[in-house]
């Protein structure tokens, strides 16, 4: 048996020592690039934008069409305010960091009442940061 398995043994070690060639007639293929724009602005600016979101949430949630992705401005649009509501308000950036996770949680367990939930936080914030005022909706 010793002696059947000998070239059996040695064409395997011989297999794996070949040269390997590549084919440059094919091009190359960049892995593909992926890019996020976070977005850039004071709280002034992001927080009606981050309001009319929260607030179609819901309906997105419902449809099952678009929830994922508008719970990820969601938190793209906190992430870019996080700093300022830190330094100026920071009694309520649990508030905020609450409203994020209920966004989040709606989208991800097709809760539309989470999202509803959010809205109204939401809202309360907006009005005791900007004076009540919405600068854009």
């Amino acid at each position: 048996m010793t002696r059947r398995l000998a070239p059996v043994v040695l064409l395997v070690a011989l297999t794996a020592c070949a040269s390997t060639t590549y084919d440059n007639s094919l091009g190359t293929t960049a892995a593909p690039t992926t890019s996020s724009t976070l977005p850039t602005g004071t709280v002034e600016e992001l927080l009606p934008r981050m309001v009319t979101e929260v607030q179609g949430l819901s309906a997105k949630i419902s449809a099952f069409k678009g929830e994922q992705e508008s719970a990820a401005l969601i938190e793209h649009l906190w992430a870019a305010m996080k700093a300022e509501v830190q330094r100026q308000w920071p009694e309520d950036l649990d508030a905020f960091e609450f409203i994020v996770r209920r966004c989040r949680q709606g989208a991800d367990r097709h809760r539309p009442a989470d999202a509803d939930r959010a809205y109204r936080n939401l809202v309360e914030l907006r009005d005791a940061i900007l004076g009540g005022t919405p600068t854009t909706t």
